[in-house]
């Protein structure tokens, strides 16, 4: 506790340091404070010595998985990382409280000035800090940051490369017309080099939106899948495979969600008083929840802890409260559960799904992530998710999924996939066809398509082939 009161105290420091620099426009010593506060990515080719190419990631959870897979990966790359924070202090200086990710266009005048002061202010502190390291391309987590907004444009204009590695591209079919006109009316424009995708739904809706130029967004697929296809190669039909731990039990791993995942919202993380909240959203889509499916999905998960104490459930949440509090509010204090089942909700998953013998969830990227490992997952198929009007907002997994059609067949259908085997070296064609669609990484290549187009942008800016 100790240690993480330190932690919070010397953050908060830093962020208000940075913001008050560069509120009095100290393009240098913010420069000097931005280098200091840079770490190394621990690639497992990066043991010092001079490399052929530096980049610099903002990071973000599930984002430095995939640059670490990518570009980490390379014994010719050295990858820096800054913590998003840092980004976010300088902007504040800069740009008014109620801009975010969700509204970043405005036409007010003031605004608009305060976005050409913060582009302007980063190239003056850009050039302070190429003269300290050495950056040949930036890379973000997502197009529509508001706090790197004006970060690309400004490096554009130095002509360094900035490419978005958009790890938000889970768009069901009802979703796609939705980001359509929240990209154009409310991010706006990418003023970067390049958007690298996992999939053709997200190139289509950012094309759409007109945000990017068509031959400016390039389908790579997840880097972060490598790893999964690599251990279901080397673990397939391996009898530690099938005891989820050493104690040779069984594990169900169920991938959480709340009453409006895979739903339209607008999230707001602005400084305006809208901090991790959703935007009211008047029309009948706004009113759309799995109210039912969540509540008899995660009953059921209770259920089949207490029926069965011979395997370890595992309830897999993201790690912000409104993901987990939730599950609390539902089936009580954790201290009321049996001992085999647990809440997890920060962490690398996985692990926990290469331990996990069966996985469950609905409407997420951690199932696409488990048929990838070779595991048999089950999806909740009932209450609202049969409803005509929910159905454009559901990730259909056609065959590769066993679908249950109740709480009661919740547990009936987890019980009976622990019994099957365990994973083979071999996708069937159904799950190639699905990760091929969703994923774009079929083939446990992506952080080679990663790699080769970032590095192509930067041979491209210094003019070599």
């Amino acid at each position: 506790m100790k240690n993480f009161l330190v932690h919070v105290v010397a953050r908060s420091a830093v962020e208000r340091l940075l913001r008050l620099l560069a509120g009095y426009r100290q393009a240098t010593l913010v420069a000097i404070l931005f280098r200091v506060l840079i770490r190394r990515m621990p690639g497992p080719h990066d043991h010092g010595g001079k490399k052929r190419y530096h980049v610099l990631m903002f990071d973000k959870n599930t984002f430095y998985e995939d640059v670490l897979a990518s570009l980490g990966a390379s014994q010719d790359v050295r990858v820096h990382v800054a913590n998003r924070v840092v980004v976010k202090s300088i902007a504040a200086a800069f740009l008014p409280p109620e801009l975010d990710d969700n509204y970043y266009v405005s036409d007010e005048p003031a605004t608009i000035r305060s976005k050409q002061e913060y582009g302007a202010f980063i190239t003056r502190m850009w050039a302070v800090l190429s003269r300290l390291m050495p950056i040949d391309a930036v890379v973000s987590g997502n197009f529509g940051y508001y706090a790197e907004r004006e970060f690309a444009g400004a490096l554009e204009s130095l002509g360094v490369p900035f490419l978005a590695l958009h790890k938000e591209n889970l768009k069901s079919p009802g979703r796609m017309d939705f980001f359509t006109d929240l990209y154009r009316n409310r991010r706006g424009p990418f003023t970067g080099r390049r958007i690298l995708v996992y999939n053709e739904f997200e190139r289509v809706v950012q094309t759409a939106a007109e945000i990017i130029a068509p031959d400016r967004v390039t389908i790579c697929g997840m880097p972060r899948l490598d790893r999964v296809h690599a251990w279901r190669r080397d673990a397939a039909n391996v009898r530690e495979n099938k005891a989820a731990n050493d104690m040779g039990r069984k594990q169900v791993l169920f991938f959480s969600f709340t009453i409006k995942t895979g739903l339209p919202q607008i999230r707001r993380k602005s400084r305006a008083g809208y901090a991790n909240l959703a935007e009211p959203m008047e029309d009948a889509i706004g009113q759309l929840s799995w109210e039912t499916l969540f509540r008899d999905s995660h009953q059921a998960i209770l259920r089949l802890a207490r029926e069965r104490p011979d395997i370890d459930v595992v309830i897999k949440t993201k790690p912000r409260p409104r993901d987990y509090e939730p599950v609390f509010e539902l089936l009580g204090p954790a201290s009321g559960w049996p001992d085999n089942l647990k809440l997890v909700s920060k962490g690398d998953p996985f692990q926990l799904m290469v331990a996990a013998h069966t996985v469950g969830g609905f409407n997420t990227t951690g199932l696409f992530e488990a048929m990838t490992a070779g595991k048999h997952i089950v999806v909740p198929n009932f209450a609202e998710a049969l409803d005509p009007a929910y159905r454009p907002f559901i990730v259909d997994f056609e065959d590769a999924a066993d679908y249950a059609t109740s709480g009661d067949d919740l547990i009936d259908k987890l019980n009976a996939s622990l019994e099957r085997p365990g994973p083979g070296v071999e996708l069937s064609p159904s799950t190639f066809a699905l990760l091929e669609k969703w994923t774009g990484n079929p083939d446990g290549k992506a952080s080679d398509r990663v790699r080769q187009a970032v590095l192509a942008e930067i041979d491209a800016a210094r003019g070599e082939s």
